[in-house]
């Protein structure tokens, strides 16, 4: 169940992020069906990874890609790192602008930047037991207001704008679709808590699938608020459509002047789900395939050398840049990291067999 929660929370944090710009960006018309490909997409692969971990109780990614050899398994998950650490950077750098532009404009990058890495820093240390009591705690707190913002948006709706519904059927290899798939790229980091929670129960595979589909309104939501509020022509130049759309909310009751700081603080405190998730993730690959470094340092390693990164991005076009840049790592773990595993996990059940 607390995982489950985990889930939920880091794909609420991708979600709200770039993917409803580069989702609004394939085309004028026809959205719903690239929401729901890219989400069938995504519960396609995710089943076939649950079925390969469960092949293995209590054993993670790592030590069943091992199970090829030591130095297969350091070859095959390094773009996996590489991944999760360009997904780490480019995730608190965009957010770190966010902020500056609604919050604090005159505050220096560093400062922000800052605040966005030590609380991951902090979490990834003390392990998965944190970060599974952290997410159910913020989720309790953090979802109501997600979605009171989002529902305070519909009074400035014009339905009119969800046609026409023809899509474009060329929209699988457009690059914002590409782009887009980054939103369905947390259920990678199942395969490391795997060590901790057995997917051979199916009860914890099942909860996953619902937490699945419960992610579904809020793909839709995302995109179809920004499309609703503006027209798909004017919401295509948005870079921050869903922040954009709170702000045309007015609510006279509420004592704070813009609903968009519930938004903000919302996103911000899923972010810091994720990306604990990540350096957690990324020092646990490090120490058990590429070095005999404590996990600690590993930990401080990773945060400094993104940060420095971070600091030497410029501006938003870099960061477009290197989004586009890392569609093709983006797709070799989407795709080949879900296949290799149910296949090793379908070769070890059949050899038990005979």
């Amino acid at each position: 169940m607390r995982l489950s929660v985990v889930f939920i929370a880091i794909h609420l944090s991708l979600i709200f992020y770039l993917y409803p710009s580069d989702m609004i960006g394939v085309s004028h018309f026809g959205h719903w069906l690239y929401i729901i490909t890219g989400f069938l997409f995504e519960f396609l692969l995710l089943f076939l990874y649950l079925s390969g971990l469960s092949a293995f109780p209590k054993e993670d990614i790592i030590s069943i890609v091992k199970k090829c050899g030591l130095w297969w398994a350091r070859l095959l998950l390094l773009p996996l790192l590489a991944y999760f650490f360009m997904s780490f950077v480019l995730l608190n750098r965009s957010h770190a602008e966010l902020l500056t532009i609604i919050f604090l404009p005159t505050t220096p990058i560093w400062a922000i930047l800052l605040l966005l890495f030590i609380i991951p820093l902090f979490v990834s240390i003390h392990g998965h037991r944190t970060i599974l009591r952290g997410s159910f705690a913020l989720m309790i707190t953090i979802l109501p207001l997600i979605l009171f913002s989002l529902f305070s948006c519909f009074q400035n709706i014009n339905i009119h704008f969800f046609f026409p519904i023809e899509p474009m059927p060329t929209f699988w290899y457009d690059e914002h679709f590409l782009n887009s798939l980054l939103a369905h790229s947390p259920f990678l980091s199942l395969g490391i808590f795997s060590r901790y929670l057995s997917f051979a129960v199916s009860k914890t595979r099942k909860y996953i699938y619902a937490a699945m589909l419960f992610l579904l309104p809020f793909y839709l939501l995302a995109v179809y608020i920004p499309i609703l509020t503006f027209a798909p022509d004017t919401a295509q130049k948005l870079r921050y459509p869903i922040p954009v759309a709170l702000d045309t909310v007015n609510v006279e009751w509420l004592f704070f002047d813009r609903i968009t700081m519930f938004y903000v603080v919302s996103t911000v405190s899923f972010i810091y789900v994720y990306t604990s998730v990540l350096v957690w993730i990324m020092s646990t690959l490090t120490v058990n395939l590429y070095t005999s470094v404590s996990r600690t340092k590993i930990c401080w390693g990773i945060i400094g050398i993104a940060y420095f990164i971070c600091i030497l991005v410029p501006d938003w076009e870099t960061i477009d840049w290197l989004i586009s840049l890392d569609t093709p790592l983006r797709l070799y773990c989407l795709i080949f990291i879900p296949l290799l595993i149910y296949g090793i996990g379908l070769y070890y059940r059949r050899r038990a067999l005979t």
